[in-house]
This record gives structure tokens, C-alpha cells and sequence, in this order.
């Protein structure tokens, strides 16, 4: 049986942030303790569908939200389920504590750079859980990362780590590739050989060697969702 949408959503929510399953494991670990920590076969399970979401305790089910940084409204209206809400303090910090950082259109010509101020077309209001030193805002301009259940879509933005530059297989990056300015690739390997392919099979992939890397996507903040 094919996964349900639901069980699709969520193995793209964390490819979308470029975690393998046993990174998003040890996010759970790491913010639900013991008690909110999934077990690397039990998500694969979730991901395939096989297993509910409604089956994890309401700790299980708020680690893996905020190891997605998803927020309560959006796990609430894709789920139907209300998981443990975080500790005020927490969300109290989360939304008073925000870094306003300028976005630059992802096809630009161009390497960004802070000192290129023409390049900026709006800024955003990062809260500072998400801020990354130097971190770059990018938006989506094109398909090439659109897939049939969304993906990286135009108008969407994406945050970039640029002092994460180790490739690895099934990450997303911001490259910029001579003649064709910056784009977003993700690393996949194809027999022996490493590229970087779009999520859009209709656009070709490109060696890693004919580009530079800018940073790996940490983030996609989906268009309309934005704060």
C-alpha cells in the first residue's frame, strides 16, 4: 500500500529540513527527553504509514513537532491532533525574540553577499531559536525543487547555513554554479557518482564539482505561512 498523505507530509517535513531519521531521532531525544524519544524503525514506520500519528503519547507527538519546528497551528490543521504544548516561557521567548534578516531572490546572478544591498527584495523576522550566525533568507524563484506534494515552491523561502559546506547524500544546498547564477540542489548518488539533483525531474542534475557551495538549507518557510 502506498503511504497516506499524512505519512507522505511527514517524510517530507523532514526532508525538507535535511535530516536523515536518525537525526530527527535524536532531535526527539534531545527535546522530549526519554519519555518523548522516537525510535529510528518506529518513525520509518510513520513514514511509511503504517503506524498512526495518533498512536505516539502527546510527549512523543510535541518532540517530533518541535524537532520539525512546526508550529502548534500548523501540526494541529495538517494533523488534527493537539499535541503537549511546549512551556509558556518557551513561547513567550520564541515569539518576543526575533532577528530581522534581509532576503535576497534565490536566481540571482551573482554570490550573496552582505555588502550587496541592491540584491535585497524583503526582510524577515527570524525568531532567534532558528537564527544561525551569518545565515542567509533566500526566495524560491522557479520549479526545480517543486515536487507533486509541494516541495520548494516560488515565493517560498528558505534559510542557509553557509558554515555548514560537507556534502552529504540526500541534503539540500545553495550553490551557485556558474552561467546559471545561485540555485538549490539536493545531493543524491547515482551508482558510484555524487550530483546534485532537483526534486523536478524535469531539470538535469549538476556535478558538484562544476559549483561552489553557499550553505546547506536548514530551513523552508512555506509561501503564506510566513510571520
Amino acid at each position: 500500500m502506498p503511504p497516506t498523505p499524512l505519512a507522505t507530509w511527514l517524510r517530507e517535513q523532514r526532508q525538507q529540513r535535511g535530516l536523515g531519521q536518525d537525526d530527527l531521532c535524536a532531535l526527539t531525544l534531545q527535546l522530549g527527553g526519554p519519555q518523548g524519544r522516537l525510535t529510528q524503525p518506529y518513525l520509518s514506520r510513520l513514514e511509511r504509514g503504517d503506524r498512526p500519528l495518533s498512536a505516539l503519547t502527546a510527549i512523543r507527538q510535541d518532540a517530533l513537532r518541535r524537532a520539525l519546528n512546526i508550529s502548534l497551528s500548523e501540526w494541529a490543521a495538517r494533523t488534527g491532533l493537539r499535541p503537549l504544548a511546549p512551556e509558556p516561557r518557551e513561547d513567550l521567548l520564541g515569539a518576543m525574540e526575533l532577528i530581522r534578516v534581509p532576503v535576497r531572490a534565490l536566481a540571482s546572478a551573482g554570490l550573496p553577499s552582505s555588502e550587496d544591498h541592491a540584491s535585497i527584495i524583503d526582510h524577515e523576522l527570524v525568531p532567534l531559536r532558528d537564527h544561525r550566525p551569518g545565515m542567509l533568507v533566500l526566495q524560491v524563484q522557479g520549479d526545480s525543487m517543486t515536487t507533486e506534494h509541494g516541495g520548494l515552491r516560488p515565493g517560498d523561502r528558505i534559510y542557509v547555513d553557509p558554515g555548514d559546506l560537507d556534502l552529504r547524500e540526500g541534503r539540500v544546498y545553495v550553490l551557485h554554479v556558474p552561467g546559471l547564477g545561485l540555485t538549490v540542489k539536493r545531493l543524491r548518488r547515482y551508482d558510484t557518482q555524487l550530483w546534485l539533483s532537483s526534486d523536478n525531474p524535469n531539470h538535469p542534475p549538476v556535478k558538484p564539482e562544476e559549483a561552489t557551495v553557499i550553505g546547506r538549507v536548514y530551513y523552508h518557510q512555506p509561501q503564506g505561512t510566513r510571520l
